[in-house]
């Protein structure tokens, strides 16, 4: 069985599109992240890139009129002249690394945030068939870490596209100073090149091996967060804390390895480059000065140029390296942002009823039917109550009318149609949930209310909470309506966060409306006054199902479905 939450081992594979190259990456760039937007700003980047690499350029020529001019030559009057240059090189680059940080702030944060956006947006577009081939781990990972990837692909190929002429510059300049020290500096490169590349085919499948090990950790931590009273009623912690040991494992693992292969790279290229070819460029210099083919100056301002050079190519060699895990990612957001929702011709009209045949569900393939051959009718107008001991299948049965998770047998009847042929915008416009997984925001409470309408006015807002008998906490707080609670409304008591999730709902004015045990933090009282106001709504052609354990909820319902 598969859910957005629970995929694990049964996911299905969806076919992943072709590879249309680099080029087809960046044409579907502009579907999560709107490159014309900062052409600009990009533009401005690059030239303050280019000016940064230009100025780095300086110091070493400095050193050299210093060697040359003054050391050499005994002309102190330069002196003055020189440290004068140094210091507005100095002060140039630090007036050009400020304009470049606050462009950058300006670009790559709100790029990563836009690519975000657009991929939230995509997921709330598709249903749970079509995000069903995912976990929610995988989910995860497109959302965070692949839109991170993306911008990053981004900024790492304007510094490829600096580095590809500030190399040149360099090598000009080495052969200028020493030709002979350049020749032979340059013969060693292929080397590198090679080693690194190498390494990246290996490092990029640790990569690989390491973002699904990370996604199916995080889609075990989901499951566990959201299917605890199953794992818990089904005696199953023991086997979660080993699943847990596992993954944790696995990730230390592939997280060590994928960072072994870089850091050969890096020692490899670093002990050959700065250890082994300046030694014996040093010795090869010395040779060359003792038989008056270079100067002592202009092979001291060589080796300066060429330890820039070398750092030049070290960042070269270490954007390639993280290459290969940035255009993975830009491919699976491709592969997101192409998917398409079945196309579901039937329009729900007004709530009628929903039907339950011959349904069967379960969690683990390898696991009983936590749901078997139930079949259950709710119609419009009744107030319904489903009981049961702990995980019986109770919330279960709530997720599978909300669409959250799908049956493995039977079918769920919407106003007679089979539910996978129905629009399902449609019925969350007829339906509202209350789940016990339900979140609430570190916003204010009026912007969390506004989830359930995004245009609902003050007396709208005061009348559901009013009914969901929270208006009078909310008028104690100092901020009233603009009270910020926290993460998953942290700063409010059990209690005072189901009132407000319940008022949230309320705000959506849904013709069926689900209480998977929304009340459970209320005391009697409360609840008591709660669903009397509800009911009070029956007259309108309203219809409630609520799961409970209290028999005083069970009393006002018209309709008990027990779970065994």
């Amino acid at each position: 069985m598969r859910s957005i939450s629970r995929l694990g081992q049964d996911c299905i594979h969806m076919q992943m599109p072709q590879d249309e190259g680099k080029d087809g990456h960046e044409k579907m760039m502009d579907r999560y992240i709107t490159i014309k937007a900062y052409r600009g700003k990009l533009l401005l980047y690059i030239i303050l890139q280019f000016l940064k690499s230009g100025l780095l350029l300086l110091p070493p020529y400095c050193y050299l009129l210093f060697l040359n001019e003054v050391i050499t030559g005994k002309r102190l009057t330069w002196l003055w002249g020189i440290v004068a240059l140094y210091v507005a090189v100095f002060a140039a680059k630090a007036f050009v690394s400020v304009l470049m940080k606050r462009t950058y702030d300006r670009i790559f944060p709100v790029m990563g945030l836009e690519a975000r956006n657009r991929v939230l947006e995509k997921y709330s577009t598709l249903d749970i068939e079509t995000l069903s081939g995912y976990t929610a781990g995988e989910l995860k990972e497109r959302l965070h870490k692949d839109t991170e990837n993306a911008v990053l692909y981004w900024e790492k190929k304007i510094g490829l596209w600096t580095m590809a002429i500030s190399v040149p510059v360099m090598v000009g300049i080495l052969l200028y100073l020493n030709w002979i020290l350049a020749a032979v500096s340059f013969l060693l490169l292929p080397l590198s090149f090679y080693v690194t590349r190498s390494i990246k085919g290996k490092s990029n499948v640790e990569y690989e091996r390491r973002r699904k090990i990370l996604g199916q950790y995080n889609d075990f931590m989901i499951h566990n967060m959201f299917f605890w009273k199953e794992v818990k009623s089904n005696c199953q912690e023991e086997r979660q804390q080993q699943q847990f040991e596992g993954l944790w494992k696995e990730l230390g693992d592939a997280f060590l390895r994928s960072h072994i292969f870089w850091f050969l790279n890096r020692t490899f290229l670093a002990f050959k480059d700065v250890f082994l070819t300046k030694m014996g460029l040093y010795l090869l210099g010395g040779i060359l000065v003792i038989q008056e083919m270079a100067t002592v100056p202009a092979l001291l301002a060589f080796m300066e140029y060429y330890a820039d050079f070398v750092n030049r190519l070290l960042e070269i060699a270490d954007i390639y390296m993280q290459q290969g895990a940035q255009e993975a990612s830009v491919k699976r957001l491709k592969e997101i942002m192409s998917l398409q929702s079945p196309d579901r011709e039937y329009r729900l009209g007004h709530f009628e009823s929903v039907v339950f045949r011959d349904i069967g569900f379960s969690y683990e393939a390898d696991q009983g039917n936590v749901l078997q051959n139930y079949n259950i009718e709710i119609r419009q107008g009744e107030t319904v109550a489903i009981v049961g001991e702990s995980g019986c299948g109770k919330s279960t049965l709530i997720k599978l009318m909300a669409g959250c998770i799908v049956p493995g047998e039977g079918e769920i009847l919407w106003n007679g149609v089979p539910m996978e042929r129905i629009n399902r915008q449609d019925i969350y416009k007829r339906a509202g949930f209350l789940m016990q997984e339900s979140t609430l925001f570190n916003l204010t409470i009026r912007e969390n209310l506004l989830f359930g309408k995004a245009d609902a006015g003050e007396e709208e807002l005061r009348s559901a909470c009013v009914r969901a008998n929270i208006m009078d906490f909310i008028q104690t707080l100092d901020q009233g309506w603009e009270t910020v609670i926290g993460e998953n409304g942290i700063k409010l008591s059990g209690g005072q966060k189901q009132r407000l999730l319940i008022a949230r709902l309320l705000l959506q004015d849904t013709e069926l409306i689900v209480f998977d045990e929304a009340t459970s933090a209320l005391d009697y009282q409360n609840e008591s006054e709660i669903l009397e106001l509800l009911l009070q709504e029956k007259g309108t052609g309203k219809t409630f199902v609520m799961v409970t354990h209290r028999g005083t909820s069970v009393a006002r319902c018209s309709k008990v479905i027990a779970l065994q």
